[in-house]
């Protein structure tokens, strides 16, 4: 159960990096253009805020319960 938590937060990690390299850049550029017309959308710091909870809390979370099933199939 531990191990799979573990394995789920190491996923979770390497998901926060590539979403706060890749991703994250564009997403306030836009951000930022859109700001100038007035049109701007949702702010890019509440989606990362979204992606840290759902990449440090809830991926743990979930291999942490899911760590029985795993358990049963590797024996």
């Amino acid at each position: 159960m531990i191990t799979s938590a573990f394995i789920f937060l190491i996923i979770g990690f390497i998901e926060l990096m590539v979403v706060q390299k890749m991703i994250y850049p564009p997403l306030r550029w836009r951000f930022e253009k859109a700001k100038v017309t007035g049109s701007q959308g949702v702010d890019p710091s509440r989606i990362m805020t979204i992606v840290k909870i759902q990449s440090l809390l809830v991926m743990p979370l979930i291999g942490y319960f899911m760590g029985n099933p795993f358990q049963k199939l590797t024996g």
